[in-house]
């Protein structure tokens, strides 16, 4: 008896061992696709994988480049100073006086740090998702490298402001479309975020240096003039602000602000759509299939990332129906197909136009629409005009589709 009794206290025991790992494993699972949004198995590092390691490949070959070496086209500015000019400002005609022209780039505006911002953000990026996919610690301790060189290095750092970003030609003022200038800058603290964890090859003093830098940034979008005008925009300035203020919280671990971000979400940037799933604020503008992008790309990244397991803001609309599903299915037809849009032509780069957009493969995933996800496979890669490639929130889609560290 005595046998047969202790056989059954195994038994029970493995039995209930057995049940809390699948209970756990089930969990993990399910926080994992929640927070993800991945209704659909789809491995982006795997199938972009040749294109990830070119990138990084190219991007340990220039190396770190900060603003330091930089033309400044305002020599009054201290070193490590953004600066930027907004390039829809054109010189007037027989007059030194300056007018605004949305919709099309001035190819004399100064965006020399803006370029380069766009190419920090790419390598930092490339080389994160290249060290993810093969575990090669060069990849990393690359993009530890760039971002020592301009987040963290005295002489070379980037100040963290934009108060003489976006300006007009004729001042250096710093405009609240200054802050649209940076929104990669949200991959930029996601790629940090995994060299920053237990696995990562940052230091804790590496580590420290970059949460304070954001943190900074961070306090500068929330309490800043520009900052504020950009967060209360009714335009995809709202978003921009949101996407860097909330992945900066979460980097900086600034949970009060992440919060914000949150209900801003909710309360303030879907209700810039109309019931047709449109962006009328967009679709008014010259160049309304660009901005249209944009905006939805915005959206969905921003909507990836303030995600958690218990709150899956795909699916969450508000009380008359609005949400993200309508947004993304108004846009798909014209993704698929740029003869499917229905509204005028850009006046620049409309045939160019779409890329590889992050909107339609973070959707597919999130809705289990392969549709979508076969239109991201279909569409061009990376964009080679310096105009389009600011317009691109993000670079690497794999360092989306994980949880990202705390």
């Amino acid at each position: 008896m005595g046998s047969i009794g202790e056989r059954r206290t195994v038994s029970r025991r493995s039995l209930c061992g057995r049940f809390a790992a699948v209970c756990l494993s089930g969990w993990q699972g399910f926080a994992q696709s929640a927070a993800t949004g991945a209704g659909i198995h789809f491995d982006v590092g795997e199938f972009d994988r040749a294109r990830i390691l070119s990138a990084a490949d190219f991007a340990l070959r220039r190396g770190p480049v900060g603003l330091g070496p930089l033309p400044a086209a305002a020599k009054d500015l201290p070193a490590g100073t953004y600066y930027s000019q907004d390039p829809e400002w054109w010189p007037a005609e027989e007059s030194k006086t300056f007018h605004q022209r949305p919709g099309r780039s001035n190819p004399q505006a100064f965006c020399a740090h803006r370029d380069a911002l766009v190419a920090m953000n790419a390598d930092v990026a490339a080389c994160v998702a290249a060290w993810r996919l093969t575990r090669k610690t060069a990849y990393a301790n690359g993009a530890v490298q760039i971002l020592h060189t301009w987040f963290l290095d005295g002489a070379s750092v980037m100040q963290p402001h934009l108060d003489h970003a976006g300006c007009k030609p004729d001042s250096l003022d710093g405009t609240p479309r200054g802050v649209e200038e940076t929104m990669m800058l949200a991959e930029t603290a996601r790629a940090a975020a995994f060299l920053c964890s237990y696995d990562g090859t940052a230091t804790d003093e590496e580590a420290k240096g970059l949460r304070s830098w954001f943190g900074s940034f961070a306090t500068w979008l929330d309490e800043s003039k520009p900052g504020f005008l950009a967060r209360e925009a009714k335009d995809r300035l709202a978003m921009c602000w949101t996407l860097q203020a909330a992945e900066f919280a979460r980097f900086a671990r600034n949970d009060s602000l992440h919060l914000e971000c949150l209900h801003r979400f909710r309360d303030k940037l879907l209700r810039q759509m109309n019931f047709d799933g449109q962006f009328p604020a967009e679709l008014n503008r010259p160049d309304a299939y660009a901005a249209s992008i944009f905006t939805l790309d915005c959206m969905a990244v921003l909507c990836q990332a303030l995600s958690s397991p218990t709150d899956r803001l795909w699916d969450y609309t508000l009380p008359d129906g609005r949400g993200m599903r309508s947004a993304v299915a108004f846009l798909y037809p014209a993704l698929a197909s740029r003869a499917a849009w229905k509204f005028p032509a850009d006046p620049e780069f409309f045939q160019q136009l779409p890329r590889r957009q992050p909107c339609m493969l973070l959707a597919g995933r999130a809705y289990s629409r392969p549709e979508y996800i076969d239109t991201w496979k279909a569409l061009p890669e990376d964009a080679t005009s310096p105009v389009m490639l600011r317009r691109m929130p993000i670079r690497e889609p794999a360092l989306w589709t994980v949880r990202a560290p705390a």
